[in-house]
């Protein structure tokens, strides 16, 4: 099929003249900035338009896939951002609305709370500063890609046909601004952000209930816990830094249109390891499943780039992705890269706070919403020195004090930087050209993975990190007005942990707690336990050589090794004679290996009765409020065993009754909950399954109304969800019996050196966001069913075999 052709607006400008110094980008980046025409500021922000200097050609593959030619980068970004808006405007349209704090003006009133957040936390204000600090000191060829890009999607905003949700909702879209895109990169960097749904809850029990109920949990990384090695001979950054010189929150983010990112892993292989003598790569993100996933895939090609990358909506170059000779991709770094402050307010003057021994004025921000269907609200965020006030926007605070809480969130104090490091990563020609983009990362912290066609494999933690004052724990609230504990020693990039070409032969990350950096700092952060690290590495040692189809059945896998563990602990503490009913579950329970198998009843009863339990165990203590955060925090998956097994903690006692209570009374009434659930929900015990207990769906944001939900959002078949296995599909821990998968890989990939072109990888429901598009959600079969399809390069391959073609003209 012919696609009509895309002609953009005949806008004529004069040109500039050329600029002739490079900008730095970098300790080593000389290449990449040689002089460019720089053109006039135009409308909403941005450059003015130019026209295409060539046609550009877009081949569309059996599963939607663009695979872009041009003659030059201006024009293959600019016809990427057609391309992109094309398939992915609406959801483009609700990440530029949570980033920029304007989701009341299109959903209407309900949305007005999270708008008012996020302007409290900064991230619109930062977006705007950002673009201008962008605008002034970008390299020539970012701005010119971005520009390129914008003008791309402004165009199809203009000329090409909207897609269904925006006559739903009686609306016509505004244009795409580069305070849009940097509003999408502080939305990305907030959905990291473990610290508000932690550090209220950890401050609480250490003020409210002790230091005894801190320490049976896990708060920081344990002895047991895997850490990512380092290893840093031959490092390609030494040191230069180019950045140094009222409702709940939990109720707030289920309200969010958009997913948010939850973890991930990868993996790389070296040569010596594969079948192929090859370097071997491996990405699994773990995102909030959504209609439409997350990433877009696109392949560019012109004379200088060739890529296939996965892309953000509005964004124009890959956080993931590869060319012929590097490929990269992503985990969490899980860093705590946030601080919050309890202010002390002048008892005669509200709008000032103490610091040392004098009283400071609080800042104040005016803000203004407009509102769908309603009047604006205005409102005031204050501001101290450390950031801006949270109770107003976070009511979990006031369960911790009365005084006002402040923020210091790393993200909003320096300007990001993320799009020419994404730039750099999709452009690179060498492993220092990575190092050197990551280091430009300052938040949110990534683990950056890297393998390459000349043998070798790296992992960074990028992010900007910084040592706290000695003696405060970074998850307990600090006091805002003694200065010393206010202080924030940054620390360069060459102590950032990091792997490059280990003894091992791979380098792995899975959100777990890294290795000390440099300075023998071990850095604080919101860390997994590692049962997926040490799970990946089991397996990439169970055999010499590894094929691509091989690391399928890795990133299929679904034990976990810990919780029969953990099972086995709640089995001794109560005698099954007095469970008669539940008898063939509980015979299968202690024989579990730890498999999330779809047909077993194991994962079904342990879920249920450590939900029971752990509800017993501590929700006298913490309310059910901040007992179900405190489920949905790190803190929960990683201190399981250590609540479990010990016997001897304060969670056992029930503060709201009479008598000590022991650790078998709490486990059996735990037992006795399930029972009791399970046998009403499923029947006979020798009938459960896990499967008959686990749904998806992929929600779309208009499917929250019925009966849009049956129009837009995606039902998928039973998935062998999980909290904690390499094929993590995770759900909220619950007593109901029913387990709805929320979030899970967003994309897997596979990658051999050895053969680019063979590269595959899926996405869990399809490529277009558009509702009656084939490629809507074609690939939910193949996702479920652990299957994979081609991530093609092969230009004569994809001309042949391609399904449709759009030639965007001059």
């Amino acid at each position: 099929m012919q696609r009509t052709p895309f002609k953009p607006h005949n806008r004529s400008y004069e040109k500039a003249p050329l600029d002739s110094s490079p900008q730095p980008f970098g300790p080593d980046t000389d290449w990449l900035f040689l002089a460019a025409p720089k053109p006039p500021t135009g409308l909403f922000g941005h450059t003015a338009p130019q026209q295409f200097t060539a046609p550009v050609t877009v081949h569309y593959d059996t599963y939607g896939i663009p695979h872009l030619y041009a003659e030059n980068l201006h024009d293959v970004y600019q016809a990427f951002g057609w391309v992109h808006a094309q398939d992915r405007l609406f959801q483009l349209e609700m990440m530029r609305r949570v980033g920029t704090g304007s989701l009341a003006e299109l959903l209407g009133e309900d949305l007005v709370e999270i708008d008012r957040f996020f302007h409290t936390l900064g991230i619109p204000a930062h977006a705007r500063e950002s673009a201008e600090a962008f605008r002034k000191n970008a390299p020539a060829p970012v701005q010119d890609a971005v520009t390129a890009y914008i003008e791309g999607v402004n165009a199809f905003i203009r000329e090409g046909k909207l897609p269904l949700e925006y006559r739903l909702l009686g609306h016509t879209p505004r244009p795409y601004t580069l305070e849009d895109m940097h509003g999408i990169i502080g939305y990305m960097s907030f959905t990291f952000a473990m610290a508000m749904k932690t550090d209220p809850l950890v401050t609480y029990i250490a003020e409210r209930l002790g230091p005894d109920y801190l320490a049976a949990l896990h708060v920081h990384t344990g002895a047991e816990h895997t850490r990512i090695p380092n290893h840093s001979k031959g490092r390609w950054l030494q040191s230069a830094d180019p950045r140094l010189p009222q409702a709940a929150l939990a109720d707030l983010l289920d309200k969010l249109p958009v997913p948010l990112l939850m973890g991930s892993n990868a993996w790389v292989i070296s040569g010596e390891r594969s079948a192929s003598g090859q370097v071997v790569f491996a990405n699994d993100t773990h995102i909030g499943f959504a209609q439409p996933a997350v990433w877009y895939e696109a392949h560019l090609e012109t004379p200088e780039l060739q890529f296939y990358g996965n892309h953000l909506a509005g964004v124009p170059f890959g956080l993931v992705g590869h060319s012929r000779t590097h490929a990269f991709g992503l985990t969490m770094f899980e860093n705590d890269d946030q601080d919050f402050f309890v202010e002390t307010l002048h008892p005669e003057n509200p709008l000032e706070v103490r610091y040392g021994e004098a009283w400071e004025p609080l800042r104040v921000r005016e803000v203004a919403l407009a509102v769908k269907d309603a009047d604006s609200v205005h409102f005031q965020v204050l501001e101290s020195r450390h950031g801006p006030l949270m109770q107003e926007v976070l009511p979990e605070l006031q369960a911790v004090t009365e005084q006002p809480v402040s923020t210091w969130w790393i993200y909003t104090k320096q300007e990001t930087r993320a799009l020419e490091a994404l730039f750099r990563m999709n452009h690179a020609e060498s492993p220092e050209d990575v190092a050197a983009a990551a280091a430009l990362i300052h938040a949110p912290g990534l683990n950056i993975m890297y393998g390459d066609a000349a043998g070798n494999i790296a992992w960074w933690a990028a992010a900007q990190l910084y040592e706290r004052p000695e003696g405060v724990d970074s998850k307990i609230f600090r006091d805002g007005s003694t200065p010393e504990e206010a202080a924030h020693e940054y620390l360069p990039f060459s102590l950032n942990p990091q792997s490059i070409n280990p003894p091992s032969g791979y380098v792995i990350s899975a959100n777990n707690q890294p290795d000390t950096l440099a300075n023998g700092l071990l850095y604080p952060g919101y860390y997994y336990p590692g049962d997926r690290w040490a799970r990946i590495a089991e397996l990439l040692e169970s055999q010499e050589k590894w094929t691509l189809s091989g690391m399928k059945a890795i990133h299929l896998d679904v034990k976990n090794k810990q919780f029969p563990a953990y099972a086995a602990g709640l089995l001794a503490a109560v005698s099954t004679a007095d469970f008669s009913a539940l008898a063939p579950a509980l015979e299968v329970l202690a024989a579990w290996d730890g498999d999330h198998d779809l047909d077993s009843s194991a994962p079904l009863l342990y879920y249920t009765w450590l939900y029971y339990t752990l509800q017993e165990m501590m929700e006298d203590e913490l309310g059910p409020d901040f007992f179900e955060s405190y489920l949905k925090t790190f803190m929960h998956i990683r201190s399981v065993g250590k609540l479990v097994l010990d016997p001897t903690h304060p969670w056992w006692n029930r503060v709201d009754e009479a008598g000590t209570q022991t650790h078998e009374d709490i486990i059996r009434r735990g037992l006795e909950k399930a029972q009791k659930v399970l046998l009403e929900r499923y029947g006979k015990a020798e009938t459960w399954t896990w499967g008959r207990a686990v749904s998806l769906e992929h929600p779309h944001p208009l499917g929250a109304v019925a009966p849009l939900d049956k129009v837009f959002s995606v039902r998928a078949p039973v998935v062998p969800a999980n909290e904690e296995a390499v094929n993590k599909l995770a759900f909220d821990l619950n007593g109901t019996g029913a387990f709805s998968v929320r979030s899970g890989p967003a994309m897997r990939i596979l990658l051999d050196f050895g053969d680019v072109e063979e590269a595959i990888s899926v996405l869990p429901t399809g490529q277009s966001g558009n509702r009656f598009s084939p490629h809507y959600a074609d690939q939910v079969k193949l996702f479920v069913e652990g299957a994979y399809r081609p991530m093609d390069m092969n230009r004569e391959r994809i001309q042949n075999q391609s399904r449709s073609k759009l030639v965007l003209q001059p």
